[in-house]
């Protein structure tokens, strides 16, 4: 596993267990960053978690996974609080394997949780089994998938009789890139979609059916910019399906 030094596993370990708890209204992105809205600079993010279907960056959350020998204190509380404060984070979760001292619990009072998660998780988890990243220009990542948005149609088969059949992707991020990646249950093809890319007229599977994918860069009330996946279904559908925030305000 020489690819992966111990506080990455334990970061993609943090980012998979938040993943599975949480309900698919929201998306999950390890290895995150976003441009502070005070200090100007990109601020890393071990794990964001924003509301999945629309650009609303009022209710961000942010996970630091600290991988410690000692207890997470005061200061480490300190720290995390203006890094919530400077990516516009509303609550947040400080994950420490050793504990936490009674100051450190009063400091944080309602706007960070903190949370034990023992070393002994690490063990059987390898990101090593994730999809490698499909980009060209980045090797060493993997895909972390976190949704799977469904598409339902009414189709007839050979005697004219109707028939619904439910079509699921597989959608997430490079772990390292950040880069919207797709899976087709049906055909299994993987693809990736830039959202940098002004000529992009969106992404079909090998199944061709009649819908595909596009991601674009967006911007909230307050000026706040996302990266976005939709799903455009024809008609004027168009779905959000996965979102990454790029800066704060």
């Amino acid at each position: 596993m020489s690819e992966w030094e111990d506080w990455k596993l334990y970061e993609r370990l943090v980012a998979r267990l938040m993943a599975d708890e949480l309900s698919t209204d929201f998306c999950v992105t390890p290895n995150a960053s976003i441009r502070g809205a005070i200090t100007g600079i990109k601020r890393q993010i071990d794990v964001l978690i924003e509301i999945r279907h629309d650009t609303d960056n009022t209710r961000r959350l942010i996970v630091d996974a600290k991988r410690r020998s000692r207890k997470i204190d005061v200061k480490d509380v300190e720290a995390f609080r203006g890094m919530m404060e400077d990516v516009g984070a509303t609550h947040g979760y400080l994950v420490c394997p050793r504990g936490h001292t009674s100051a450190a619990e009063k400091r944080a009072q309602t706007a960070v949780t903190i949370r034990l998660l023992p070393l002994d998780r690490l063990e059987g988890f390898d990101p090593r089994t994730w999809p490698r990243c499909s980009r060209n220009k980045c090797s060493k990542g993997r895909v972390f998938w976190d949704g799977h948005p469904e598409i339902s149609l009414n189709l007839l088969d050979a005697d004219g009789n109707a028939i619904r059949r439910a079509f699921i992707h597989d959608v997430g991020k490079c772990d390292r890139c950040g880069v919207f990646h797709v899976e087709c249950g049906t055909c299994r093809e993987l693809f990736c979609v830039l959202e940098c890319n002004e000529v992009d007229v969106g992404h079909r599977c090998a199944c061709q059916l009649p819908w595909f994918l596009l991601a674009s860069i967006e911007m909230d009330e307050k000026g706040a910019q996302s990266a976005e996946l939709h799903l455009v279904m024809g008609l004027g559908e168009v779905r959000t399906v996965n979102r990454r925030s790029l800066s704060a305000v």
